[in-house]
């Protein structure tokens, strides 16, 4: 098994929503979607938590549900998710 490599059908990426929880859980093994997870992380620790990477590019995150993955992601949009979580939480 060490050597094996996943084809690409095999590198999925599933997001657990929960109705009664305000994040989301997402697992890959696509190593595209998991750099970039990681590197949003470190751009907004608060929003995306990184929870573990393993074997055959698995990364494991946890992402509040009110923002957007997407790279329209401002500052001022992590800034105010934060200060609603504060106000909330």
């Amino acid at each position: 098994m060490k050597n094996y490599h996943l084809t690409p059908s095999e590198q999925e990426t599933i997001i657990n929503w929960d109705n009664e929880l305000d994040t989301a859980s997402i697992y890959t093994h696509d190593r595209r979607i998991g750099k970039r997870l990681l590197e949003l992380s470190r751009k907004y620790p608060d929003e995306f938590v990184f929870q573990e990477k393993g074997c055959q590019h698995f990364y494991a995150f946890t992402v509040r549900r009110s923002i957007s993955a997407s790279d329209s992601l401002t500052a001022r949009n992590a800034e105010r998710s934060s200060a609603k979580l504060q106000r909330n939480g």
